[in-house]
């Protein structure tokens, strides 16, 4: 029995140091990864009578388990405790980590902008809906407001979490949230994919690299395309920082050239590459700019008393809209700024990287934008306002109306119509003309 037991104890220890060495492992690669033109917050801009009104934040989930892997991969899904794709119990403390972030900035502060204990009129949380961003959202959530009161904000009940208050995720299916998802369903963005991929700069791309994609076939035990390639990348960087066996085939050298092309790939993608292709940024990333930009002119307008409709009621009090999202939702939304290569170096955001567009009431220039970039959890936010080009370069504020005027160009006026591919738009000229 004693043999027995210490078996057990032997077992769960092992577990524990693998998960502290793999913890360890992922806090050491995002504390490498590169910031730069970080602008710090200066709070000497900031004078007496100018007023944070509210703020959107927008992150990428914690660290998640792989979405899947290939053939010859010797890992399989029995590694991860919850599955593909899932958030580990270490992204959940990432975001948590976030949360606490957010609590000091927005709450615990000299000036804050939320009440002390949650307020339903003050905060509304959204997220795509898949799991590994609604935990993300409800871990940031437990950080954001540890500090309920039992009577108060949770029942006051011995067996009840202390502090934890419960506070609502809303959400809507994949294939309706092209503010999260930002490949909802959308004819026309495939359409623009596919003339990039059928494009010279592309497929001299391809041609440069097919030996090293004939490679990664071969070895992987899978047809591996160009813009397929992340999916082993995802797979071997996640695999890595947890310490599992990699095969022999995948040499430093195999791994920058994986990373390397896998973040080319992605600029073609989104239409940042060779060519630069506004229409596919717009309807990517401009979703959610106009979601944000929409919202801080109907708090202005409401404040103003300029409008006194029923969306009111609820804009004016609201103060915090936070979006739980993906590495692509954070991307696209970057891409609008056209200088989003100083922002994210060395590819797709990281785990718990956020932005946050902040709308402030200046006293001497009125409502005024600033936008804040959270590269990685154990990071704080830094200013990047002047990376959106059309913004002041010296200032951490950009006014409302130029923020507006330099993102026309990316925010869609009706995303289903844009969205309808060429030749349903002729097909449907053709029948309006008939008629």
């Amino acid at each position: 029995m004693l043999i027995l037991y210490l078996l057990f104890i032997g077992v769960c220890l092992g577990a524990k140091n693998k998960q502290q060495h793999a913890d360890e492992q992922v806090i050491r690669a995002e504390k490498n990864i590169p910031i730069h033109d970080p602008r710090p917050l200066k709070h000497s801009e900031i004078q007496d009578g100018d007023e944070l009104l509210m703020s959107q934040v927008v992150w990428r989930h914690g660290d998640r388990a792989p979405v899947g892997n290939y053939p010859t991969d010797p890992h399989g899904e029995n590694v991860w405790p919850n599955g593909w794709g899932e958030l580990t119990q270490l992204g959940m403390r990432q975001q948590y980590a976030l949360g606490r972030l957010l609590y000091k900035k927005y709450i615990n502060s000299s000036q804050p902008l939320l009440s002390k204990n949650y307020n339903a009129k003050e905060v509304y949380i959204r997220s795509t809906d898949v799991n590994r961003t609604l935990i993300s959202a409800l871990s940031n959530l437990a950080g954001m407001f540890e500090n309920g009161e039992a009577g108060h904000d949770y029942p006051d009940n011995p067996r009840w979490p202390v502090g934890w208050t419960p506070i609502p995720v809303h959400t809507v299916a994949e294939k309706d949230d092209p503010i999260g998802n930002v490949f909802a369903p959308c004819p026309r963005a495939d359409e623009l994919t596919t003339g990039i991929y059928n494009g010279p700069g592309w497929l001299k791309f391809v041609a440069d690299n097919q030996k090293f994609l004939d490679f990664l076939t071969e070895k992987s035990g899978k047809v591996v395309k160009m813009n397929e390639i992340y999916t082993i990348n995802d797979v071997h960087y996640i695999e890595k920082l947890y310490n599992l066996s990699q095969p022999a085939w995948l040499t430093e050298e195999v791994e920058t050239k994986l990373r390397d092309l896998s973040q080319i790939s992605t600029r073609y993608l989104f239409g940042i590459g060779d060519p630069y292709v506004p229409e596919l940024i717009r309807l990517r990333g401009g979703p959610l700019l106009k979601t944000i930009i929409d919202k801080m002119n109907q708090k202005i307008s409401c404040l103003k008393k300029l409008n006194n409709g029923e969306e009111c009621s609820w804009i004016s009090k609201l103060k915090y809209h936070a979006y739980s999202a993906h590495d692509t939702t954070v991307y696209a939304f970057l891409t609008t700024f056209g200088d989003e290569e100083k922002v994210i170096i060395g590819g797709m955001p990281h785990y718990t990287a956020s932005v946050a567009v902040e709308l402030w009431n200046l006293k001497n220039s009125g409502p005024s934008v600033r936008v804040l970039f959270h590269s990685a959890f154990h990071h704080t936010y830094h200013v990047i306002t002047h990376l959106a080009k059309g913004c002041p370069q010296n200032s951490e504020f950009c006014s409302l109306r130029t923020f507006q005027e330099r993102s026309l160009k990316f925010l869609p006026t009706n995303l289903e119509k844009e969205c309808r591919s060429s030749q349903e738009l002729k097909k449907k000229n053709r029948t309006s003309w008939n008629n």
